[in-house]
């Protein structure tokens, strides 16, 4: 399952976000869940995929500033 290999990690990767964001996302568009679900579902994936980018980013300034 994803969650253990997020539960393994110290820290969650923008690579990890991604893959978090994707499952939830296919979550979302499971046939027979409510709307409500969905929409809180979509909504995560989002979160997620805005944490990967922010996380990206902090990464090119760290090795900006390091150089």
């Amino acid at each position: 399952m994803i969650m253990n290999k997020i539960n393994n990690a110290s820290q969650l990767t923008a690579a990890q976000c991604q893959e978090l964001a994707n499952h939830y996302k296919s979550l979302s568009q499971l046939p027979g869940i409510s709307t409500d679900r969905a929409f809180i579902l979509k909504n995560i994936a989002r979160s997620l995929v805005g944490l990967a980018s922010q996380l990206d980013r902090l990464a090119v300034l760290m090795r900006d500033e390091a150089k």
